[in-house]
């Protein structure tokens, strides 16, 4: 009973034995309808999934997302060797970027598209249309379609008097030719270094021009401004430091008719009040005036008599400022010449007598030419 009872079993197994190839045979036909159903999808897979409108709002949501990395990989687009301002710093701190986006229609034409966007930026809404090229997909499968902008729009940054610019959060380089940008976004423009700054400026780039002009002014800051009042106040000193009525290369100086005994002195009583300002596209120094005093011993021309001076000497003070090599430097224009009541005019000796020729009495003698 043991023994058949083992039979059967077999037996029975033997009937299965005898349904494997019905069921290979079933396998396959399910598996051939699994690739034709696939196969048959792809194309609705590929416009549901993978479609123009798709893309676009797929680089749109990149954008909201200050994604730059998954933007840019959306577009079609050469190598890009000076992608500074294609980062998500550049994206992060806009302004504005678009709110509200709407893919209004997307129509297809064999390898291109054109899908027509709708969105809010900057305080209105615009419409906006995007071609698209489709590219081969992965393993054939899915084509991937890319916005195809032609060439990035680029920031053409016209900036005096810095080497870097901040876009929204990035300190980007500003070279002459400009940098391409990711597109629609507010962007902020300016800088802050140490010697000059400028305003910041506000500027959409929409695509629709392939460059944006962003002119940058710069002014100087109060750094700069402490620096230059200690290189006028060293230049003023160091001409203090003369020996002579004419300090060379100095903005002051005392003419006199009268002989001068021995060397002068030169002290700055009030150094000039330093104003940067903008003239004929040149930093310069606003006019101020000083204040210098020089002291000696002269002999009178003309009745010989030897005195003891001390004259305050007004002048004025204009130079042009440059930074080189990350140096300020101050460059003196125009001497600026002034003089004071007259050398013997306030003297120590008064002569009892003056000496008198044929023509009639001497007066006092002019001592000094006005500037």
């Amino acid at each position: 009973m043991v023994g058949r009872s083992v039979t059967d079993t077999r037996g029975s197994a033997g009937v299965k034995e005898h349904g494997g190839p019905n069921r290979a045979r079933q396998l396959a036909i399910a598996g051939l309808l699994v690739v034709v159903l696939t196969v048959a999808s792809v194309p609705v897979l590929g416009m549901v999934a993978y479609g123009p409108a798709q893309t676009v709002s797929a680089y749109f949501d990149a954008l909201d997302r200050r994604d730059a990395e998954a933007a840019v990989g959306r577009l079609l687009t050469g190598e890009i060797t000076d992608g500074w301002a294609l980062t998500d710093e550049a994206l992060d701190g806009a302004p504005s970027l678009p709110t509200r986006v709407s893919v209004t229609h997307a129509e297809t034409d064999g390898d291109r598209a054109t899908a027509t966007v709708e969105y809010d930026l900057d305080g209105t809404t615009r419409t906006q249309d995007f071609s698209l090229v489709r590219t081969p997909g992965t393993w054939g499968l899915f084509p991937v379609w890319l916005i195809d902008p032609g060439t990035l729009p680029r920031m053409d940054l016209v900036v005096d008097g810095a080497s870097t610019v901040r876009i929204n959060s990035a300190d980007v380089p500003a070279p002459r030719d400009g940098l391409p940008v990711l597109y629609p976004v507010e962007y902020s423009v300016g800088f802050a270094e140490h010697y000059f700054r400028s305003g910041v400026q506000n500027t959409v780039v929409d695509g629709s021009a392939p460059e944006v002009e962003v002119r940058l002014a710069a002014e100087p800051t109060e750094d700069l401004r402490d620096e230059v009042d200690d290189l006028v106040r060293a230049h003023l000193d160091g001409c203090a430091t003369a020996t002579t009525l004419m300090p060379a290369g100095c903005t002051f100086g005392f003419d006199s008719v009268n002989q001068i005994l021995g060397d002068v002195s030169w002290e700055i009583v009030e150094y000039p009040e330093v104003r940067l300002s903008t003239e004929r596209r040149r930093l310069v120094t606003a006019p101020t005036e000083g204040v210098a005093r020089v002291s000696g011993r002269y002999r009178d021309i003309v009745t010989a008599t030897e005195s003891d001076f001390d004259e305050p000497i007004t002048f004025t003070f204009t130079a042009v400022v440059s930074v080189v090599d990350g140096e300020p430097r101050v460059e003196p224009l125009e001497a600026g010449l002034a003089s004071g009541d007259g050398l013997g005019s306030d003297s120590d000796e008064e002569p009892d007598d003056q000496p008198v020729d044929d023509e009639g009495p001497v007066d006092d003698a002019p001592v000094a030419d006005g500037p």
